[in-house]
């Protein structure tokens, strides 16, 4: 005698795979978050590479004076802006509408580059951005929230960054922290 299938046995069959269908559901929805999680964070980690490779670049010409006309490295100094300055035409003079005024400013949770008078923001969704400044032996240097004067920007023989940024989807921001020497000051 052949027997068929119930409706009992069907109606089991069907909850079994739909139990099946929604635990595969749930594993490739969490793989697509995960995914976009390390997207974001290796996004995060890209840009705080560029932002500080960016700086990095600017602070090693800074003070470039190929004809010894007494250019300053530093013309302004201060914890959230600093400003960079170098001689790139060898004109003896600083062009301010070019890039041979170079600031970075860390207002309103991004990192901008300010080249002559054009803005490129550089990092958005920072958590921490700003500057430091040492001297010849190591040593930080106090900043006053006005930033420091001709004498004390004299005094810097180095500049540092530190830059956290939070990635959309992950809690850790990526940080980065660099100190670069200024040119010709030991």
């Amino acid at each position: 005698m052949t027997r068929g299938s119930s409706l009992v046995e069907l109606l089991v069959a069907t909850m079994l795979g739909l139990a099946v269908l929604s635990v595969l559901t749930l594993v490739v929805g969490m793989g697509g978050r995960l995914l976009a999680a390390c997207g974001a964070r290796g996004e995060a980690e890209d840009t705080a590479a560029l932002a500080v490779e960016a700086f990095t670049f600017d602070a090693r010409r800074a003070g470039f004076d190929p004809c010894a006309a007494s250019v300053e490295a530093l013309a302004d100094a201060r914890p959230t802006r600093l400003a960079f300055l170098a001689d790139l035409d060898a004109s003896g003079a600083i062009d301010a509408a070019s890039e041979e005024t170079i600031a970075y400013v860390c207002a309103s949770g991004q990192l901008s580059r300010v080249v002559g008078r054009q803005s490129l923001p550089l990092a958005d969704r920072t958590t921490t951005c700003g500057f430091r400044y040492l001297d010849r032996t190591g040593a930080e240097i106090a900043v006053p929230a006005t930033g420091l004067d001709a004498g004390g920007r004299r005094a810097v023989r180095a500049v540092a960054i530190d830059l956290g940024l939070r990635s959309g989807l992950l809690h850790a921001a990526s940080a980065r922290s660099i100190v670069v020497a200024l040119r010709g000051r030991s």
